[in-house]
């Protein structure tokens, strides 16, 4: 699904696909890649695997990729602000903003 330019200048803090947009990539490095390079204010990007989470059309595990910011409130108390979160299949190449 393509989306019309008007709507992708007004994704939130220049991330760089719409919430729930389904993409084909070839590998978990490119997508972190394309985030990268996006240059989202502040943010970092966290990676994590979860045996909980499958890709419904092969069954395998999905990687889940976080992107946030995180904010300090003294000493000792810190908040994140997720800002996508992103699910890759690396068998089926597949990528999806759930988030």
């Amino acid at each position: 699904m393509t989306h019309p330019s008007r709507a992708k200048s007004k994704i939130a803090g220049g991330i760089p696909h719409m919430p729930f947009q389904e993409f084909t990539i070839n590998s978990l490095d490119q997508l972190l890649a394309e985030l990268k390079k996006a240059k989202i204010p502040n943010a970092q990007i966290e990676v994590s695997t979860s045996e909980d989470g499958r890709h419904y059309a092969c069954s395998k595990p999905l990687v889940n990729v976080l992107v946030y910011t995180s904010h300090s409130l003294g000493e000792e108390q810190e908040y994140k602000d997720l800002l996508a979160l992103y699910q890759y299949c690396p068998d089926c190449k597949n990528a999806a903003r759930v988030l």
